[in-house]
């Protein structure tokens, strides 16, 4: 009898584990579809982010080559010719004066816009080139005093230069509009191994769980946007009274 209960024990015994790995099979099976879906959706999302940043990015481009070359240059003939009306009296000279005044403003604003857009120096003289060109533009208009270290070991690929240089422009852009700072330091180290960048600012900071995102909220989501798509890790640290700070790091390897 006792050999018959112990048979059945282990007859028992040997079914639970089977149970048990085969529950263990299926459960790993779940968690296995489960990370597969979740990268497949992760991966999916990155390309829609990636698909509307290229699409921006070139309209970007389409636009600020029009207004460089067709509507400055129209602007300029329209100049010319109105310099070459004969003046009949001193009131016609001085309304000349006044419109090419006007013109020559346009023009001015025509160039920054474009600037703004897809600055030309971003594709021939590189990223650093092109942010310390557009630092002392932007402390003339406002006032912000910008301190700005890097240092560049390796090319970059073109495509993040280009999202680096939109990520430090919000930057800039989101210090000089909400932060009442006075001082922005900037920092950039670029290896043949990773890219570095650090930002810190005397401002009054922010609540960032309280973020509204019709005003740095929507900044806030384009540098984590351009950051996935990068592969790389952002961090913001900020509190009210505080001042804002990013840490940004991207593997090239």
């Amino acid at each position: 009898m006792g050999h018959i209960m112990d048979t059945q024990e282990k007859t028992l015994f040997t079914l639970a584990i089977i149970a048990a790995i085969v529950m263990g099979m299926i459960l790993l099976y779940f968690i296995i579809t489960i990370i597969r879906q979740h990268r497949k959706t992760r991966q999916l999302h990155l390309e829609k982010i990636q698909a509307e940043i290229h699409t921006l990015e070139r309209e970007r481009k389409r636009i600020a080559n029009d207004l460089h070359d067709d509507l400055g240059p129209m602007l300029s003939a329209i100049k010319f010719k109105i310099n070459a009306v004969d003046v009949v009296s001193n009131s016609d000279q001085k309304l000349i004066e006044s419109v090419n005044e006007h013109i020559d403003d346009t023009l001015t604003r025509i160039r920054e816009i474009s600037f703004d857009l897809m600055p030309n120096a971003l594709s021939r003289k590189g990223l650093i080139a092109t942010l310390e060109e557009l630092i002392p533009k932007a402390q003339k208009l406002f006032p912000l005093k910008i301190h700005f270290s890097h240092e560049s070991l390796a090319p970059l690929p073109p495509e993040m230069v280009i999202h680096l240089y939109r990520m430090i422009l919000e930057i800039i852009h989101n210090t000089i509009k909400h932060s009442q700072a006075t001082t922005l330091t900037m920092k950039l180290f670029i290896t043949s191994r990773e890219v570095l960048f650090e930002s810190a600012d005397d401002g009054i900071g922010f609540d960032i769980r309280t973020i509204d995102e019709q005003q740095q909220g929507l900044g806030l989501k384009n540098l984590q946007s351009r950051t996935e798509i990068m592969h790389g890790e952002l961090r913001i640290e900020t509190f009210p009274g505080k001042g804002v700070s990013y840490q940004l790091h991207i593997p090239l390897t």
